[in-house]
């Protein structure tokens, strides 16, 4: 069904590499007291999370047991798992394998319980969780009957804010995510709100931490023609943090705020 244009809209929160479970992902907490902080006029809204590192954790729970048995040092038996738990976030994302396609279900199933029960839904994501959501956005544009141009309550969401994202990196392009699907002509775009630190890894792909230079990632993105439909923009901000501090100081950014109002104030009540 189409979404209810007087229901309360929803921020969907879509973590990226995450140490720990479940339990332990509460950044939907953060984006609910930032957008508090900037409204002028409060505007009823909720925040949901949508978590899967208990799903990562399983798909590499044997290898982290045998790495507790080969690094017998006690720093070692605490440091590695950590490690195993960043690297293969990402290996898992990249190989786009069993494990990454189950993640992205459960992602696509998340967003459309919000547009059947007709909720107008935003979404931020962070880091990888920007992979997951642009592919999973890029198929229910290929599927249908979703995102047509002329009926905007045909969108399952209604706005995308990245933050953190790498998704302007070779290695992520390389697995087939280096093209927005077009969604056809008409009168309303989809918008994607890109937020990064140039002094953020994640985003530079520097491990080094060598500042970014080239100021479009998402803008990369943009194709000519009034097909298209995607309205994107990239916005530079100064978390006032360096290296992969940088990578996690966006939750509380009045930039990333002020964008999530604005997306916000395009449900008119």
């Amino acid at each position: 069904m189409p979404i209810n244009p007087n229901a309360d809209p929803v921020v969907l929160v879509v973590h990226g590499v995450q140490l720990g479970e479940d339990d332990d992902a509460n950044q939907h907490l953060d984006i609910e007291a930032l957008v508090k902080a900037r409204q002028v006029a409060p505007q009823a809204f909720s925040v949901d999370a949508y978590k899967y590192e208990n799903v990562n954790d399983q798909a590499v729970a044997k290898l982290k047991d045998l790495s507790r048995i080969l690094i017998r040092s006690t720093v070692g038996q605490i440091l590695t798992p950590k490690v195993i738990d960043i690297v293969f976030d990402v290996v898992i994302s990249l190989r786009n394998g069993s494990t990454a396609n189950r993640i992205r279900e459960g992602l696509k199933q998340k967003i459309l319980s919000y547009y059947q029960a007709g909720r107008p839904l935003f979404i931020v994501a962070h880091s990888l969780g920007s992979v997951y959501t642009f592919d999973v956005i890029n198929e229910l544009i290929k599927e249908g009957p979703y995102f047509k141009r002329n009926a905007p309550l045909t969108f399952p969401a209604l706005g995308l804010v990245t933050i953190g994202s790498p998704l302007g990196l070779d290695m992520f392009k390389a697995t087939g995510r280096n093209i927005a699907e077009k969604l056809g002509t008409g009168r309303v775009p989809f918008q994607w709100l890109n937020y990064f630190d140039t002094n953020d890894p994640i985003v530079s792909g520097n491990i080094f931490g060598k500042q970014l230079t080239d100021l479009s990632i998402a803008g990369n993105y943009r194709q000519d023609g009034d097909d298209f439909g995607w309205f994107i923009r990239d916005f530079p901000v100064v978390t006032g943090k360096a290296h992969l501090l940088a990578h996690i100081a966006y939750w509380n950014d009045i930039k990333v705020g002020d964008g999530l109002v604005g997306l916000l104030s395009l449900v008119k009540r």
